[in-house]
């Protein structure tokens, strides 16, 4: 799913209305009408509204609304806010046409801003998409009064005040909304934690913009969605042999750290590999023997740390990091891996590191590798602390871009960052992933789909897919606070079988 600035998601509605051809007021029309249903269905038992509404097209996206809930029999009131001079004409039209028996009350100055119904659920309709500078005046006014009263706010499109596409600095001037109904695609700025509480509960509800659209616009930003994971996976056919599926290699582990490799192979195994090989310390030999017997071990010479390379011939993707420590003869040995690198591989946690701390690596790592840093691990890589994510995505981008390799950029909405900037944020997940281990058992499932003839952006989007619907999975059964990596691990089959 494409994502999109706010000039182009206008020019979406231009391109619909032309198109279809619908009027414009139609289209709001149908817009209110999704509204409008899904509240009936999610907040049915909630009759008291209180509707705030703008003069421009959102506002009369929320006069619809108005009209719709009251036709139920709901207790809707209506209050406009004037911050101009010039309604537009959908706006006017749609004014026009509330019925009398609504309550409709014109905010014009900060007298005019009434007390509210404690029990009454505002809807926030002022201010749309485009909005490009911070709210001010009498809105102003009105966005504090709303954020300062305990009432559940729905903000449609998106909250009041929040910028689309560009970091917002104005933060005690936009509607912190618990719940967010946005139209036919996210917002961009709705995937970044700063927004968080003007967000809330984020439903896109599809509202029927012309799907030709989106092969007529360019876009860099992408949301990946079911639909977008059910393309890249690869079926198996019924005569495919283990030979056909790969056969990847985890180098990873040291002394009190081999249960990082453990979850990456044991997530790997569940990723479909042929077969996987893993190089432990020789400490960790029999841990793994006993708890992933369908994966060959090989037992490093030293018994606390790795400190020897391998021949890579055999393997189709390698992935290097969980547990593995910053031990000088580690180091060397993951060099040595490195250099012999001939196709992408996949590192995290403690080879990302030791990247950071040997730029000299960088042109030994081969194109279209796969690196999996959390922020703290990226602003190690880049050297430097951002403030914001925005300015912290922007330079996961430029390095994927110039580096030549695919950052995945772990949080909340996981972006995945690839050469030809494009960047894939993640739709699945919740903060029951925020445990230790997340990060192995994501090593191993994209290792492992890497080894299985996935391409390399193929395996960064479907492995973080993949990751965050397991752990979606396991929370539904286990609650986010209790789940561990290994319910995690133990739900990846469920992802498939939804494919």
């Amino acid at each position: 799913m494409k994502l999109y600035t706010a000039q182009q998601i206008r020019d979406w509605d231009k391109f619909t209305i032309k198109n279809e051809p619908i009027k414009s007021i139609d289209l709001m029309e149908r817009a209110a009408g999704k509204l409008t249903d899904w509240y009936l269905e999610n907040c049915g038992g909630y009759e008291d509204v209180s509707i705030f509404c703008g003069i421009g097209n959102n506002g009369g996206d929320g006069l619809v609304m108005a009209r719709l809930l009251s036709n139920e029999q709901f207790d809707v009131k209506v209050f406009i806010v004037h911050f101009g001079e010039n309604p537009s004409p959908d706006f006017t039209e749609n004014l026009e046409r509330l019925p009398k028996k609504i309550d409709c009350v014109h905010i014009k100055e900060s007298a005019d801003i009434p007390e509210l119904n404690k029990e009454t659920v505002i809807v926030d309709c002022i201010f749309g998409s485009g909005i490009s500078r911070p709210p001010k005046g009498i809105t102003l006014d009105v966005i504090t009064k709303i954020n300062k009263s305990n009432n559940p706010v729905i903000s449609v499109d998106i909250a009041s005040g929040l910028y689309t596409d560009h970091y917002s600095t104005h933060f005690n001037s936009i509607v912190e909304a618990d719940i967010t109904l946005t139209l036919e695609v996210p917002k961009l700025s709705m995937l970044f934690p700063e927004n968080e509480k003007n967000v809330g509960e984020l439903h896109i509800l599809k509202i029927g913009l012309d799907k030709e659209y989106a092969k007529t616009v360019d876009s860099n930003f992408y949301f990946t969605t079911s639909q977008t994971a059910e393309k890249i996976y690869k079926p198996r056919k019924r005569f495919d042999h283990k030979g056909k599926f790969g056969h990847v290699l985890l180098v990873g582990g040291s002394k009190g750290m081999i249960g990082a490799v453990q979850l990456a192979t044991r997530s790997a195994l569940r990723s479909g590999a042929g077969k996987t090989s893993v190089i432990v310390p020789s400490c960790g030999y029999e841990i793994l023997q006993a708890t992933c017997p369908e994966a060959m071990c090989i037992a490093d010479p030293s018994r606390n740390h790795i400190v020897a390379s391998t021949l890579l011939k055999p393997y189709t993707a390698i992935g290097i990091g969980p547990g593995i420590g910053k031990h000088e003869q580690t180091k060397k040995a993951i060099r040595s891996i490195i250099e012999d690198a001939e196709k992408p591989i996949v590192l995290d946690a403690d080879a990302l590191n030791l990247l950071s701390e040997n730029s000299d690596w960088w042109e030994m790592i081969p194109e279209n590798s796969i690196l999996t840093p959390h922020v703290g691990e990226f602003e190690r890589l880049a050297d430097i602390h951002f403030i914001n994510s925005f300015d912290r995505l922007e330079a996961a981008s430029k390095m994927a871009q110039d580096r030549k390799v695919i950052i995945i950029l772990k949080g909340a909405n996981t972006a995945v960052c690839l050469p030809n900037g494009e960047i894939h944020f993640n739709s699945t997940g919740n903060p029951g992933l925020a445990k230790g281990g997340s990060g192995d058992a994501l090593l191993g499932l994209i290792t492992g789909l890497l080894g299985q003839k996935y391409n390399s952006m193929e395996a960064a989007i479907l492995g973080v897919y993949i990751h965050g619907k397991a752990g979606d999975y396991a929370a539904q059964n286990m609650s986010i606070e209790s789940v561990t990596t290994s319910d995690v691990i133990d739900h990846i089959g469920k992802v498939f079988l939804g494919f």
